[in-house]
């Protein structure tokens, strides 16, 4: 068959953790062995990517002569745009999509989609996620009820498909969210603890763009209360700001925590790795699921992680982290004097790695092809 893969615009800052997602998966997809044909749409000022025997990648937002992309004249026009891309994918013969990295136009042609979260349907109270709700629910209601798989990491991502949009739990696949391989890999950048007059095992790191949901607050109020680890200890920020960094930061000058609260910008994914090997510990405090990608990379990187209860964080980390309430702080002050015991922290270390590994994303990849090979006996039923 011909697959097309969806992958939208490519733009680390903007996306955040989807960008580590989506350039792993594309790169296992890359080197995997399949008999398909492949096409990669995907949106960037420039030509990103290479095309080989076996995939090509269409640019739908390369320059043209006039300075504007194929979607940009297409943008304030959406139906026109609809029919542009249904146009493209029937002139490719294209017989699957597969939209893995929660981008999607609308298409004719059956396809496999991915969902992350439906945090609008749990958390509808946060500005970010009541701002758009509206749109979401068109979105999910238009989408969903169509695809011919629905992708979810696990068994709470599972049921909150089902229960809110009545699907056909048949049709909802689980495939478990990946460690980014890329951290096994990539040579860590030790020059950013320099940079940020920081030292080892003397810091809590928490990468996290600057949304309301992801519960900055909670970890300010915890330090400040955190008497155990010293007024020379840090609690480091990285991140783009998404509209809430200067609530945080008004924050931290009204907790008097100047001298101990670092924020960093976007870093470079070398400089992050840097961050997870040298610190204390990850502190993760966001309230959404089902999945998360941080605590898996800590993990991966042996870095002891200390996270939020969010629903789906029990399936997915199991016993290789340290829970607390992120709405409470309950349990997370226990768990920073827990991890000052040697003997323990070795052992959570260990379990967290151990963890971290399961979720490899070549079993990702090779999960995605075995569901698009079982529909291609469906796909045979027609030209």
């Amino acid at each position: 068959m011909k697959i097309g893969f969806y992958i939208g615009e490519v733009a680390p800052e903007s996306i955040g953790g989807g960008y580590t997602f989506q350039m792993n998966v594309l790169e296992a997809i890359q080197k995997f062995k399949t008999k398909h044909k492949l096409f990669f749409f995907y949106r960037n000022q420039e030509n990103l990517f290479t095309d080989t025997d076996n995939i090509k990648y269409i640019n739908l937002g390369v320059l043209k002569k006039k300075k504007k992309t194929v979607w940009q004249k297409l943008k304030k026009n959406i139906n026109r745009r609809k029919e542009t891309f249904n146009e493209l994918l029937k002139k490719l013969d294209i017989q699957l999509m597969y939209f893995y990295a929660v981008r999607f136009e609308e298409i004719n042609i059956p396809y496999f989609i991915t969902v992350w979260d439906l945090a609008h349907r749990e958390f509808p109270f946060f500005p970010e996620i009541s701002s758009t709700f509206q749109e979401r629910e068109v979105f999910y209601n238009k989408v969903l009820p169509r695809a011919t798989n629905i992708i979810i990491g696990n068994q709470e991502g599972k049921r909150e498909i089902c229960k809110y949009y009545n699907i056909n739990e048949d049709l909802v696949k689980i495939i478990p969210m990946i460690t980014p391989s890329d951290v096994y890999i990539l040579t860590e950048d030790k020059s950013i603890l320099y940079k940020l007059n920081i030292e080892p095992q003397k810091y809590l790191y928490y990468p996290a763009q600057f949304w309301s949901h992801k519960n900055h607050i909670r970890l300010l109020k915890e330090l400040k209360k955190a008497k155990v680890l010293g007024d020379h200890f840090k609690l480091v920020f990285s991140g783009s700001d998404q509209g809430n960094l200067s609530y945080i930061k008004t924050k931290v000058q009204e907790f008097n925590l100047e001298k101990n609260v670092i924020f960093t910008g976007f870093l470079k994914r070398e400089e992050v790795i840097s961050l997870y090997k040298n610190a204390f510990a990850l502190t993760y405090a966001s309230f959404f699921g089902p999945d998360n990608i941080p605590p898996l990379e800590a993990m991966a990187c042996e870095c002891p992680v200390i996270c939020s209860e969010y629903k789906g964080a029990f399936e997915q980390l199991k016993n290789g982290v340290l829970y607390f309430n992120p709405l409470t702080g309950k349990n997370f002050l226990t768990n920073l004097e827990k991890l000052k015991n040697k003997k323990f922290r070795c052992k959570l270390i260990k379990r967290g790695r151990e963890v971290a590994l399961s979720y490899n994303t070549n079993n990702y990849v090779r999960k995605m092809f075995s569901l698009i090979d079982e529909f291609e006996n469906y796909r045979g039923c027609w030209k």
